[in-house]
């Protein structure tokens, strides 16, 4: 019998953006939420703390 693996599902060391695959850095905390940004292409997330929420994607001029 074939042992499926066990899915790792840890959290991430690093949040990576989905359009270039650099680290994102962390900007600031805005309405209670964590405002994540690629300087490269300059899509930004806003990540809840909760983990219920979803996470927020928008884009601004990179730097």
């Amino acid at each position: 019998m074939t042992e499926i693996p066990m899915v790792d599902d840890s959290p991430p060391e690093e949040l990576r953006c989905t359009t270039c695959l650099l680290p994102m850095q962390y900007q600031t905390k805005k309405n209670e939420k964590f405002l994540w940004q690629c300087f490269k292409c300059g899509k930004q997330y806003l990540v809840s703390g909760n983990t219920n929420d979803t996470v927020e994607e928008s884009w601004s001029p990179p730097r």
